[in-house]
């Protein structure tokens, strides 16, 4: 299995367990569920708790929400909202990124071919009909907001949890 963390705060943000597909080699989006569990409780994609464990008692801590979010612990950031503030998160992150980038050696047409990519990604997030429909989470020990967001968009119905691909490490488990 692989974990993706966030390459500044190093937070475990997902894994491989959820369906997955990279769009225009920038990102990787995520297919998640709405599920309703025990407080603390993981279950895997495909996992199948057993009917006893669901009938188990009433009083128990219940939460609900995105499998992806509540696996990995992600936190949610209202603030981002606000199309402004978002823009500006956009604006330092890739900064950070495109730091990293060249840090690490990438070739200067590849930087430049992510921010081209990059540019009309975040432009069609900022659609004003999109965007007011997105959420925005970060992972739970990123206090000083310095990793990447998670974006979660629903498509008919179903949470698609969005992430930088390039703002992500792999780690085998």
């Amino acid at each position: 299995m692989l974990i993706y963390r966030d390459i500044f705060s190093n937070d475990e943000l997902c894994s491989d367990s959820f369906p997955m597909e990279e769009v225009d080699g920038v990102v990787l989006e995520f297919r998640g569920k709405n599920v309703t569990r025990k407080e603390g409780d993981i279950v895997l994609a495909g996992a199948n708790p057993s009917a006893e464990e669901a009938d188990e008692g009433a009083d128990e801590n219940v939460v609900s929400g995105i499998d992806v979010v509540l696996n990995h612990n992600l936190v949610e950031m209202p603030v981002y909202q606000s199309a402004s503030i978002f823009k500006d998160w956009v604006k330092e992150y890739m900064k950070k990124l495109v730091d990293r980038m060249t840090a690490d050696g990438v070739e200067e047409q590849k930087i430049k071919d992510f921010k081209t990519k990059m540019q009309k990604y975040v432009a069609g997030l900022l659609q004003k009909d999109r965007f007011k429909e997105l959420q925005f989470f970060q992972g739970d020990g990123d206090s000083a907001a310095d990793g990447q967001l998670a974006i979660v968009e629903y498509r008919n119905d179903v949470p698609i949890v969005m992430f930088i691909k390039q703002g992500l490490a792999e780690e085998k488990c």
